[in-house]
């Protein structure tokens, strides 16, 4: 940790009615705006310095105090000050305290681990033993490749990683010491092994080599002691260890399992030194010597490893979606991930001194940006959204990079779409831009392909060519008069790390003459007129293929955690992140072909449209909400209350039908034809409860059928093309195929996991194997019958239209197979970041590419044919048109672009 200038913080009542309780809410805020504005350490103190490793959250009579530490030594006294006085002014309520800033502290205070110092890691994978004794195991090296790999990556782990496999006691020995020898105390240092895990006869844990041997464990086994020690005596404040291990209950051949099945690792690495954490797998034992071997019980890949690697490279480890990944967080993610697994697995985690938050990885998730912020955000005024920019600067300077790249995100944003012209250029000056931003775009632009039209000339307007996206075309304008603007002093902007930023750039206002401004408005509505009656006659020609016919802009205030898209592209959706992970979230359905709003209102769960685009379902709680922590684990905890699915009118956003007695959430899904809506609660829980799944009419809101057998939550439901088959997938594995009609079961699978997939000719089923990152069954529909376990070629990722073939991902890879011979038909020529979308005839996919975001691919050859360029933010939803000749897609810039596909 940089050291530099610490200062003292106390928060205090400024005046009568301000209670304590208010005074200590208002301080925790003040503290997380500062963490998340980049200062590296802001530690509660009780009085005088704190102490070392102190995260004390007393309450103090008089006030609170904050000391901040580790500022670079251009920071001053005045610009903590100034930041302090900014937060106070942005909302009145925090005006009910007084906060003084004072120099002087020296106290260390403990800041974010891992982020200065160099990071290291060992990864150790022991599969095949000397020993016959000892089995082989089947996962470990693939476990640490994919780990390595990941870790290794700089935008993720950024680590310098070392690989050892199949090593003897006497290597490892030395590689494990020389990890942790001559380091610094901001180090951080990661330790992984994927091996056997032996016991002595006085209950010592040892870590198998490649020679141990189970008769002199002391000899040539690696004592946990020994990874113990040099732990202890490293310099290093952050280190991570991490036991992907089967313990042993036996302690030598022929010796009988003691009675005690547990391995106590808290007890094996507690030791000396600080700042160490250590996870595990599990502390029971999993194998046992039966007639002088040891025996495995397990036979798949390590679900541990697995759910490591997954929440690294995914970013689903970020679980309070700031852009960091802490070791907390990854092992409470682990932890779900393992438990929903079902393969009898507790992970642990024991942590020793450990003083701030270890940062293990940055999230490849975007950070969201802090409450107020997105308020602001919100707002219809300039001068708060103003205010909002100020504060994303202060994000872009700071020093974590998950708000820094959801802050710059915003500022581009703002800076290009936003309809006032003091936001726009706060967010171009806060960009570090010199010159101003272009003048104020419409907050809904629609972009269309147009025949040249003649100029229009008049006695007092010239009349200037405007170009769009496809043609040319001359258009009218009204003059500009250019008048000298007043110019305001500059409004700095001060950066916790010292950097101040202009947000006020000198401008010049454009005065708009009555009569130019009469003209400009006539000749305009002229022009769209014609744009619409050219674009409905179709006389400007055939459109290209891929040639970009119409971009809307919804005009929405506000970040945009996710958007979708009707199926025929003429509906949207847009959701906000919510507050915490029990808030609902704020959903906002829009005409996709004006960009006008329709409705709003909140949904505890994705929105689900109709096949025809004319509904959409979503889920809403009712009842007492709070965030709990659950085995480790964050979630949103829904108390005595039930969930209600409502049916909308696209059209209009009214309620047309409401379906209530959910538990939890719940999941839906429409019948091809639109005329059924299937509903079911999701809530996962230990205790098994009955969860019917009911069927609906969507026309009328009766109820039509009650789909029962399920016990716990359904997690997947997927019609087939004709509506006869139901295929449902529960939390625990069990998955259901229903004759739709009859209202019955006709097969009931075991082990068979969600998400589930039905071809559309209902006749195949794709289900997805617990613990197998690589592998899903397909099965025969209705009995359910396995016709094949498929592995080595991805996830699945679905069926073709024509169902005679499928498509998989593996780290963004797609290929499609030939689901009679299973054998690759083609490979797309690019890297995906989601799953594959074809279009009805199924001769073309459309896909994310990391490479250049939407493209289309020949679904024969898969090679590329075009990218589909224009959206400023990530595309979260893309669909083809009924008739397969558009394509749309809609992402978080909140445009919704239309593209000719037509060959």
């Amino acid at each position: 940790m940089s050291e530099g200038h610490d200062f003292s913080l106390r928060i205090t009542p400024a005046g009568a009615g301000v209670d304590q309780a208010e005074v200590e809410e208002l301080a925790i805020q003040l503290r997380g705006d500062l963490l998340a504005s980049g200062i590296p350490g802001v530690t509660r103190v009780v009085e005088g310095p704190a102490p070392d490793g102190s995260r004390s959250a007393e309450l103090i009579a008089s006030g609170i105090g904050f000391l901040v530490t580790g500022l670079t030594a251009a920071a001053s006294v005045a610009q903590i000050a100034d930041y302090v006085q900014r937060w106070r002014q942005a909302h009145p309520r925090r005006r009910r305290v007084m906060v003084s800033v004072e120099a002087g502290a020296t106290s260390r205070a403990a800041g974010v681990s891992g982020t200065a110092g160099r990071r290291s890691a060992l990864l150790v994978a022991n599969a095949a033993y000397e020993d016959p004794g000892l089995s082989r195991l089947r996962s470990p090296v693939s476990d640490i490749n994919a780990l390595a790999e990941v870790l290794g990556e700089p935008g993720i782990g950024a680590f310098e990683v070392e690989t050892l496999t199949d090593a003897g006691e006497s290597v490892l020995r030395r590689r494990v010491a020389a990890l942790f020898a001559d380091r610094q105390p901001d180090d951080v240092l990661l330790l992984h092994f994927s091996c056997h895990g032996l016991k002595d006869q006085r209950g010592r844990l040892y870590l198998a080599a490649a020679d141990t041997e189970l008769g002199s464990l002391a000899a040539t086994g690696l004592p946990a002691s020994f990874v113990s020690e040099q732990m202890s005596e490293s310099a290093s404040r952050s280190v991570l260890l991490v036991l992907d291990c089967c313990y042993s209950g036996a302690f030598a051949r022929d010796t009988p399992v003691r009675a005690d099945r547990t391995v106590y690792l808290g007890e094996e690495f507690r030791g000396g030194g600080s700042g160490r954490t250590v996870l595990t797998a599990s502390s029971a034992t999993e194998y046992a010597f039966e007639g002088g071997r040891l025996t495995s019980y397990e036979a798949q890949p390590s679900v541990f490893t697995e759910a490591l690697v997954h929440g690294l490279r995914t970013g689903g480890a970020d679980l309070d979606h700031d852009g960091e990944i802490t070791v907390d967080e990854l092992f409470d993610y682990v932890a779900r991930r393992v438990r929903e697994a079902g393969v009898g697995q507790v992970p642990r985690k024991w942590s020793f001194e450990t003083t701030g938050a270890l940062v293990v990885a940055r999230s490849v998730r975007p950070a969201t940006l802090p409450e107020e912020i997105r308020a602001d955000l919100g707002s219809d005024r300039p001068v708060l959204r103003v205010e909002a920019v100020r504060a994303l600067a202060g994000l872009l300077a700071g020093g974590r990079e998950g708000y820094r790249r959801a802050a710059r995100e915003t500022l581009v944003r703002l800076r290009d779409h936003d309809d006032s012209r003091q936001v726009r250029s706060a967010a171009a000056a806060a960009l570090g831009e010199v010159t101003p931003p272009a003048p104020a775009v419409p907050p809904r632009v629609i972009e269309t392909p147009v025949i040249e039209t003649p100029v229009i000339e008049t006695p007092v307007i010239e009349t200037p060519a405007v170009e769009t996206p496809v043609a040319e075309t001359s258009v009218v304008e009204a003059p500009l008069m250019e008048t000298p603007a007043v110019e305001a002093p500059p409004q700095p902007l001060a950066s916790p790390r010292g950097a101040w930023v202009s947000v006020m750039k000198p401008r010049r206002v454009l005065v708009v003459g009555a009569v130019g401004l009469v003209v400009a408005i006539a000749v305009t509505v002229g022009i769209v007129s014609n744009q619409s009656r050219t674009t409905e006659s179709g006389s400007a020609g055939a459109p290209r293929f891929g040639e970009l016919l119409t971009t809307v802009s919804l005009n929405h205030s506000g970040s945009v955690e996710s958007a979708a898209l009707s199926p025929d592209g003429r509906w949207a959706v847009t959701l906000e992140a919510p507050k915490d992970q029990a808030a609902a979230r704020v959903a906002r359905l829009w005409d996709a072909s004006t960009g006008s709003k329709v409705a709003t209102f909140e949904t505890d769960r994705s929105v689900v449209f109709s096949p025809d685009g004319s509904a959409v379902a979503a889920a809403r709680y009712e009842g007492r909400r709070e965030v709990t922590t659950g085995d480790g684990e964050p979630m949103g905890l829904f108390i005595g209350g039930t969930t209600t699915v409502t049916l909308r009118n696209t059209s209009r956003g009214d309620v047309m039908a409401s379906f209530t007695g959910h538990k939890g959430s719940a999941v839906m899904a429409f019948s091809p034809d639109g005329r059924t809506i299937a509903t079911a609660s999701t809530l996962a829980a230990e205790k098994s409860f009955d969860s019917p799944i009911r069927l609906w009419n969507a026309s009328t809101g009766a109820q039509l059928a009650t789909l029962a057998g399920h016990e716990n939550g359904i997690q997947s439901m997927r019609f087939s093309q004709d509506g006869n088959v139901l295929v449902t997938g529960a939390a625990g594995g069990v998955t259901k195929v229903w004759d739709v009609a009859a209202g019955k079961a006709t097969a009931t699978l075991d082990n068979a996991w969600f998400p589930v997939w039905i071809s559309p000719d209902g006749k195949t089923l794709a289900d997805t194997r617990p613990g197998d990152k690589d592998g899903f069954e397909l099965r025969r529909v209705p009995d359910g019958k396995r016709l094949a376990l498929v592995t080595k070629a991805g996830s699945f990722a679905g069926f073709t239209p024509d169902s005679k073939s499928y498509a998989t991902g593996d780290k963004g890879n797609v290929r499609l197979f030939d689901l009679a011979t299973r054998k690759v038909r083609a490979n797309l020529t690019a890297t995906m970041a989601g799953d594959p979308v074809f279009s009805p005839d199924g001769k073309l996919i459309a896909a994310v590419t990391k490479e250049v975001g939407p493209a289309l691919f020949d679904a024969v050859t898969g090679q590329g044919l075009t990218p589909l360029t224009g959206h400023g933010g990530t595309t979260t939803d893309l669909t083809f048109a009924a008739d397969g000749q558009t394509f749309f897609a809609i992402g978080t810039d909140t445009t919704v672009r239309k593209w000719s596909v037509t060959r």
